[in-house]
C-alpha cells in the first residue's frame, strides 16, 4: 500500500478540524459583532471611574488642549468587534507633536478652520491617558440623535477627566462585556 494512504486519516482529520475551527471562528465574530458592551474607564489600581453602553459603531472623542499651539486637539475613535479603533485626529493649528503629513491609507483635509486627518484605523485593546493639568482632557460622548463624529458644542456629552481622576494620574480606556439583568457570574 502506498505511504500516502498510510497518512489520508491523519490529513482528512486536520483538514477537518481546520474547517470546523474557522466555521466557529466566523460564527464568534457574528455574535460578538452584534454583543453590546461597556466603555470602561479605570484608574491604575483598576478601580471603575466611569462607564457607559459602548455598542457596535460607537464614536468617541477624547479633546485636549495642545501644550504649545493651546488649540483643542480631539482624538476620535470608534467601537468595532469589540475593539477600540483609532480614526482621525481634528485640530485647529500646527504643533509639536501632531501629524503634518497622512500616513499611508491616511486622509488630509481641511475646512471650517481645522485640520483632519483620517484613516488611522488603529486598534487599541486599551489605552491610557495621563490627565493633564493644563490640557482639560475631557471624554465626548455623542447625544442621542447626534450626527457621528460631530464635535459640535451641544451635540456631545462633555465628561472632564479631571473630575473623575487627579490630574497627573493615568486614566485606562478599555471596553468590558456588558452583563445583562439577571446574569449569573461565576
Amino acid at each position: 500500500m502506498p505511504k500516502f494512504f498510510l497518512y489520508m486519516p491523519t490529513v482528512l482529520l486536520c483538514l477537518c478540524t481546520l474547517l470546523w475551527a474557522g466555521a466557529a471562528r466566523a460564527d464568534s465574530l457574528d455574535e460578538t459583532a452584534g454583543r453590546d458592551g461597556d466603555l470602561v474607564l479605570k484608574n491604575a489600581d483598576g478601580l471603575v471611574l466611569f462607564s457607559c453602553p459602548a455598542r457596535e459603531g460607537l464614536n468617541f472623542g477624547i479633546r485636549y488642549i495642545h501644550s504649545v499651539a493651546k488649540s483643542p486637539v480631539e482624538d476620535w475613535f470608534r467601537v468595532s468587534h469589540q475593539t477600540i479603533f483609532l480614526e482621525k485626529t481634528v485640530y485647529q493649528d500646527f504643533g509639536a507633536g501632531l501629524p503634518h503629513t497622512p500616513g499611508p491609507g491616511q486622509i488630509m483635509s481641511t475646512g471650517d478652520g481645522h485640520i483632519v486627518i483620517s484613516g488611522y484605523h488603529k486598534a487599541l485593546p486599551s489605552f491610557d491617558v495621563r490627565v493633564g493639568r493644563i490640557a482639560r482632557h475631557t471624554l465626548l460622548l455623542p447625544l442621542e440623535g447626534a450626527a457621528e463624529g460631530k464635535s459640535a458644542r451641544g451635540m456631545t456629552r462633555e465628561i472632564p477627566l479631571a473630575e473623575l481622576a487627579p490630574p497627573g494620574s493615568a486614566v485606562t480606556f478599555t471596553l468590558a462585556p456588558r452583563v445583562r439583568a439577571g446574569a449569573v457570574i461565576r
